[in-house]
């Protein structure tokens, strides 16, 4: 983790200011370094520079200490957050430091009513030893209380044994990996089951976590940092999605209960953490990566063509042939949702019915690019494929 209890190495003044400051949140998992205060004005490390009568910009100067493998922004869930607002990392392993990269701040989830505050998606930092932070902004403002947080899920102890076994396999079902292999804490999250009655749609999502060419063996820290950033600094009461697809084909059991649930059982359907309005009768699969065109943010081997790869998709269709065959749901149907409200992401007042495809995306419930345009425009071809596997 990064020390922040001690003055860190750095090439801006002010830095100790970071150090001082900084909370320790309530899980060794993480530390958190404060860069606004209540009413948004720059505190501790960050400072402020003009660039014209209204645009700032923000930076928090290099911040280096221990390892971490991701960081996560967070703010006042009420705080009114500038449009414009842009962030921007580079990240040092190992003394060296690369290249500049976009954080995405819109948190795909949108302000779901669980959460307690605001935030990003937590941003994959592959094992890092130092970090410094940007922010634009046209109006010159940051969000209240707005943390920056080092996450080192690589501290999780072993997912504690809890009372659930793993079922035997039901017809249908794709190999997934359970909440124990990829480390889940199982005392994060809140204890039990958030059930609801059925399920009506799959929502898709993609996770903008910072890096499309992460290694196999590199999946379970990702999955966990989200796990540990929504938990701990966001004020979920578990993981978002249901589930999680990574690039290798690989499916993760995400939301405690995913694979338990099924119809004409005690947990006949979970409550995700998704999709702002919309969590109610749906399930949220999200794939490991940002597959939005020519974003700076996707690592390495993105370019501006990130699509998502074969083993992806296939995973992809038959994680949702096996749910939409328990569910009797139709793959190239529609059906009806109903907006529960909530603001922010979700557009739609309480109980504005609206028409989907049963294999939807997040933007088509909420404001959000989510789950980037080239991931989008394959849904028709995915809706095909899992038709194809129900025969």
């Amino acid at each position: 983790m990064v020390s922040l209890a001690t003055p860190l190495a750095t090439a801006s003044a002010g830095i100790a200011a970071t150090a001082s400051e900084a909370a320790s949140a309530d899980s060794s998992q993480v530390e958190d370094a404060t860069l606004t205060d209540d009413n948004g004005k720059p505190t501790g490390a960050l400072s402020a520079k003009a660039v014209s009568p209204a645009e700032k910009v923000f930076s928090t100067g290099k911040i280096t200490g221990e390892h971490f493998s991701s960081i996560g922004l967070s703010w006042k869930k009420e705080s009114a957050v500038d449009g414009g607002l842009t962030a921007e990392t580079r990240i040092q392993r190992d003394g060296v430091w690369g290249s500049w990269r976009d954080i995405p701040l819109e948190l795909d989830e949108g302000a779901a009513r669980e959460a307690k505050r605001g935030g990003a998606p937590a941003f994959y930092t592959d094992d890092a030893d130092g970090v410094e932070v940007r922010f634009t902004s046209p109006q010159g403002r940051l969000p209240q209380d707005l943390r920056l947080s080092f996450i080192d899920p690589a501290q999780s102890p072993t997912a504690a044994v809890s009372d659930r076994q793993a079922r035997s396999t039901q017809a249908g079902q794709p190999e997934v990996k359970l909440r124990k292999d990829w480390g889940a804490n199982e005392n994060l999250a809140d204890p039990g089951y958030k059930t609801q009655p059925s399920i009506k749609a799959a929502l898709v999502h993609h996770t903008v976590t910072g890096n499309n060419s992460y290694t196999q063996d590199q999946v379970p820290l990702i999955i966990n940092g989200i796990y540990v950033h929504h938990i701990t600094n966001l004020g979920y009461g578990d993981f978002p999605y249901h589930f999680i697809v990574d690039r290798f084909g690989g499916i993760w059991e995400g939301r405690k209960g995913s694979v338990e649930m099924r119809p004409g059982t005690a947990i006949p359907g979970i409550l995700g953490g998704h999709a702002a309005g919309f969590n109610t009768n749906t399930f949220g699969v999200a794939m490991l990566g940002n597959f939005e065109p020519n974003n700076s943010e996707g690592g390495e081997n993105t370019g501006p063509d990130p699509k998502p790869t074969e083993a992806m998709t296939n995973s992809l269709a038959d994680l949702l042939a096996w749910k939409s065959g328990q569910y009797q749901l139709a793959p190239e149907g529609s059906t009806q949702l109903v907006s529960a409200g909530g603001g922010g992401a979700n557009p739609h007042p309480v109980g504005t019915v609206l028409d989907v495809p049963v294999i939807s995306s997040h933007r088509d419930v909420n404001v959000t690019t989510c789950p980037g345009g080239k991931l989008y425009e394959t849904l028709p071809a995915l809706r095909e494929k899992v038709a194809e596997r129900l025969g």
